[in-house]
């Protein structure tokens, strides 16, 4: 029984397919880089075990990115970053258009919790808390420069961003809870006639200081969900993520800042329990299910999956097409030794000398043995006859 497999069901069209036999992934896959043989066909193998086989094998090479000097390429990744920009923009304004807008309306008289009810209001937990949200995101900006794929990995939490801001907006905007401070009258601002004039000036503010507020004479109903929160698991998810293996021990330090700015937003009543707990399922919810359609390992497999039938997942589908299918390899990968060897390249080329263009990168696993985002996919194009 002969099985047919198309290149498109198992990794991207655009993408350089090399074949290898089984053998060379036993040794030193370095070694082979500079000699694999572009096909665009499946017709050739390596035959195992001779007459006692019962199929071929073939192992595909998928090498990471499309060639940059490809035009529809660089236009596609600009039509990306330019839609992943604006849907973050409109998520995040939409927020501060509907907290500038319910204002207004939001009750003055405090909702009972269960832990305000065990724990009293503590002013200095408001502060601990953005100093977490702040250690979060200078964990994420760090992980972003030394990545050897920065910008699939920004691409990602992007969009996970964007969306849990976009269904903060509508929860925001359905549901106002008056906010859980002892002087709430005394830390919100006035409540004024709606204008035009008013809505506007307001989202400017917010706009201009992006989301932040002074601890005192606040926009109230800022609530459901936990803002803070979503950012904190978010970019603790993506540091533990996509870690090497060998600093993987610091991902405790977001998980642990994570924790505690939890902690804090709600001791300071700067947030509802329900508030951080719903925060916490949604964001894990959304980056799970993004990773875990990412991790399919073939193009075939993503469209079968219930995943599929979710809208959110035909934007991934379309954000992912140029990237293999599958886990990413975790490698670390500094931006200046990418500027050091462009300027060794131009001086090898004025001197006449051969420069390889497939120079190292920096690896924090000292066990890598590539320095290309590979995935190799086994195919068995014969396989046994079922009596």
């Amino acid at each position: 029984m002969v099985k047919t497999v198309e290149f498109c069901e198992i990794v991207p069209r655009n993408f350089q397919y090399s074949i290898e036999t089984d053998d060379s992934l036993c040794g030193d896959e370095t070694t082979n880089t500079s000699h694999h043989q572009s096909v665009t066909s499946m017709g050739s193998g390596s035959k195992r075990g001779g007459g006692a086989s019962n199929g071929i094998s073939t192992v595909i090479s998928a090498r990471g990115a499309p060639s940059p000097d490809n035009d529809g390429e660089r236009t596609s990744k600009w039509l990306k970053a330019i839609f992943l920009f604006f849907f973050l923009l409109i998520s995040g304004m939409s927020n501060w258009a509907v907290i500038a807008y319910t204002h207004d309306y939001v009750p003055r008289t405090p909702l009972p919790d269960i832990v305000f009810s065990l724990v009293g209001e503590q002013r200095w937990a408001s502060s601990l808390g953005d100093a977490c949200v702040a250690l979060c995101i200078i964990l994420l900006g760090g992980l972003l420069l030394i990545h050897q794929h920065r910008g699939t990995v920004l691409k990602r939490v992007v969009f996970c961003a964007a969306t849990l801001y976009a269904m903060r907006s509508i929860t925001l905007a359905a549901t106002q809870l008056p906010s859980g401070y002892t002087d709430n009258k005394g830390r919100c601002r006035d409540q004024v006639a709606s204008k035009p004039s008013v809505f506007f000036g307001r989202l400017f503010e917010q706009t201009i200081r992006i989301g932040f507020q002074s601890k005192d004479q606040m926009l109230c109903g800022d609530l459901l969900f936990s803002g803070h929160t979503l950012v904190m698991v978010t970019c603790s998810l993506a540091v533990a993520y996509y870690l090497p293996k060998s600093i993987k021990p610091l991902q405790w330090i977001a998980h642990v800042s994570c924790f505690i700015g939890m902690i804090c937003m709600i001791i300071s009543r700067t947030h509802y329990t329900i508030d951080v707990i719903i925060a916490y399922w949604l964001s894990n919810m959304v980056f799970r299910i993004y990773h875990a359609y990412c991790e399919l390992d073939m193009c075939l497999e993503r469209h079968k999956s219930i995943l599929y039938s979710w809208w959110p997942c035909r934007i991934i589908d379309w954000l992912e097409q140029d990237i293999v299918p599958g886990r990413l390899d975790n490698r670390c990968s500094f931006p200046w030794r990418r500027l050091t060897r462009g300027i060794n390249r131009e001086r090898g080329g004025a001197n006449g000398e051969a420069v390889s263009s497939d120079s190292s990168s920096t690896t924090c696993d000292t066990n890598a043995t590539t320095h290309h985002h590979q995935k190799h996919v086994s195919i068995v194009s014969f396989l046994r006859k079922k009596n």
